[in-house]
């Protein structure tokens, strides 16, 4: 739907719109275009039907993370002060490492995880890659 309201407002909008907009914001965007003709107000009422559709999963995905959010600060953890990681990609990783004392060392979570460098040298040429 969000690609589908996107190729709308390209067709209604000289310069188009910026790809990722909250329904509040394609709605405001679309509440300047006055498309004279008659496709342009059939493209304007199909793109409205669509923010219309749009509106309510934008707002269960917000209180979705809203209540991850609150999940993982219950967690105790500092994940979610590390640039990039959000609600969501802290919730999932701490479902999938579990517990982190499972693991004995640094070393044996980098293997776990795949980020410890695989010794691929050959003769002097010494290379290292990750799996």
């Amino acid at each position: 739907m969000v690609s589908q309201l996107y190729q709308q407002l390209l067709e209604l909008i000289p310069g188009g719109a910026k790809k990722s907009l909250s329904a509040a914001q394609a709605k405001a965007l679309l509440a300047k275009v006055r498309p004279p003709a008659a496709v342009g107000k059939a493209r304007r009422r199909v793109a409205a039907e669509l923010i219309g559709d749009l509106e309510p999963i934008y707002r269960r995905s917000k209180d979705a993370d809203k209540e991850l959010k609150e999940l993982v600060a219950a967690t105790d953890t500092t994940l979610m002060d590390l640039h990039g990681i959000g609600p969501s990609g802290a919730a999932r990783l701490l479902v999938e490492v579990g517990d982190i004392a499972r693991f004995p060392s640094r070393a044996n979570f980098a293997s776990w995880n795949g980020a410890a460098p695989i010794d691929t040298s050959f003769g002097y040429q010494v290379r290292h890659r990750l799996s």
